[in-house]
């Protein structure tokens, strides 16, 4: 097996065990008429409920439906007509479901429409309901419901403008919770007064609920004001469009348009629970390593910042590096890139490149090979995960003519990658725990 074949393994090996088919059943099942949920030690029995409403949203929806149906259905407890929000890429009909299929990085009306559905379908609950939610990544932009006063092109226009300007997904889902009626706990102000008990797959770094499908069953801790900072941080207030300003500014002064807190009693019936995250995945990874005798660490957890920044980063930190090779050092987290350009990439495919750049400079005699792919199997709005590099592969792309350094700045990554052959293409994964990177250096 190549170097190359051994990293896209062990890469796989790590989504599938974060895929809520193989994981699902360690947290819920039911027995008895009961709903019984797991977390570590603790137990939560859900006993004398009336009905029960299984809510699917995010990128892993159609697998966490089919197993959460099978778990109903081997519990012989029938649910009521569930629902599923899914990216159009991740798209299958589940039976039981009221099944949409929405925009992702960039919302869109499917998703608007499904949003208004959601919240009619749980607007007349009674107090002995139980609302069971399955939250994954891509979420937030899957579920969109500006809030009253906000038009859905304007909300298109602002997460665009945000996802282009270098911000982190903690930074962006703090203003997407103040402009939105579903995030920042919203969604259980609409399920109030039944239990909500969700299910969530992490694909934040460290694992921040509030940030994971920008917190919709969550208590949030931001403010307006911490809205307007980060659009003035990231010099992007001027273009936000006006009604979205005028809803910031009201809701400065406005303590009702505020999320809603810590202290709000709609948060004493509700529940949340993590499912999986990049951490359980780097470290399923390195348990694969170990059985293959490959020797392998954990370098960087909860990774965090822009491309460019961290590529040179992890390339001086393998000039001091005093590790016997072969060795496999195995990352994970969220990395940013700011788009200047007008080309096909993504964030992983664009850190595979100016790793090798930095590799050439600071590390010219040292072997190597880097996979940088996004566990959803799509990096930006493309249809590879990521990509695939080794020492040699810059001298490849010289010989086919193309000026690297012109093509990322107009974030053109894909295409050069794919006059290489070195884009990783594994199709949607149903599922979503942010970004891998192994680096073998040999």
């Amino acid at each position: 097996m190549s170097v190359t074949e051994q990293l896209l393994e062990i890469f796989k090996y790590g989504v599938s065990s974060v895929q809520p088919n193989n994981i699902l059943d360690n947290f819920i099942k039911v027995q008895n008429k009961k709903i019984i949920v797991k977390e570590g030690s603790k137990q939560k029995i859900y006993s004398k409920i009336n009905r029960v409403f299984p809510i699917c949203i995010g990128k892993a929806s159609v697998d966490m439906a089919k197993k959460i149906k099978k778990i109903f259905k081997e519990g012989n407890f029938k649910a009521e007509k569930g629902i599923l929000i899914v990216n159009k890429e991740n798209f299958t009909k589940v039976e039981g479901f009221k099944c949409f299929n929405s925009g992702h990085p960039i919302p869109n009306k499917n998703g608007f429409k499904a949003s208004k559905f959601l919240e009619n379908y749980l607007s007349k609950l009674e107090k002995d309901d139980l609302v069971l939610i399955f939250i994954s990544g891509g979420g937030s932009a899957l579920a969109p419901y500006p809030a009253n006063g906000i038009k859905l092109e304007e909300k298109i226009i602002m997460n665009k403008i945000l996802l282009e300007s270098g911000a982190n997904i903690k930074e962006i889902n703090i203003v997407r919770k103040h402009l939105s009626k579903l995030k920042g706990g919203n969604l259980v102000k609409i399920c109030n007064p039944a239990h909500v008990h969700s299910f969530i797959l992490s694909d934040v770094i460290g694992d921040d609920l509030g940030s994971i499908a920008s917190g919709m069953t969550i208590y949030d801790n931001s403010t307006f004001t911490n809205v307007k900072k980060i659009l003035n941080k990231y010099k992007i207030w001027t273009r936000v469009p006006k009604n979205i300003k005028n809803h910031i500014n009201n809701g400065e002064k406005k303590k009702e348009l505020e999320t809603p807190k810590k202290n709000n009693q709609i948060f004493k019936k509700t529940k949340n629970t993590l499912i999986g995250s990049n951490n359980l995945c780097l470290n399923n990874m390195k348990i694969l390593c170990k059985k293959y005798n490959i020797k392998s660490k954990i370098w960087f957890k909860n990774l965090d910042g822009d491309v460019k920044a961290i590529s040179k980063k992890f390339s001086n930190c393998i000039k001091k590096i005093k590790y016997k090779t072969p060795v496999l050092l195995i990352s994970g987290g969220e990395t940013t890139v700011k788009v200047n350009g007008k080309g096909k990439g993504g964030r992983n495919q664009e850190f595979a490149l100016y790793f090798a750049m930095e590799m050439k400079k600071i590390n010219p005699s040292k072997s190597f090979e880097i996979l940088s792919a996004g566990t959803d199997g799509r990096d930006g709005p493309t249809n590879a995960a990521g990509g695939i590099l080794n020492q040699h592969s810059l001298e490849k792309i010289k010989k086919k003519k193309v000026n690297l350094k012109k093509e990322l700045l107009n974030n053109n990554s894909y295409e050069v990658l794919k006059k290489i052959n070195s884009l990783v293409i594994i199709d949607g994964t149903n599922t979503n725990v942010a970004d891998v990177q192994l680096i073998y250096l040999f």
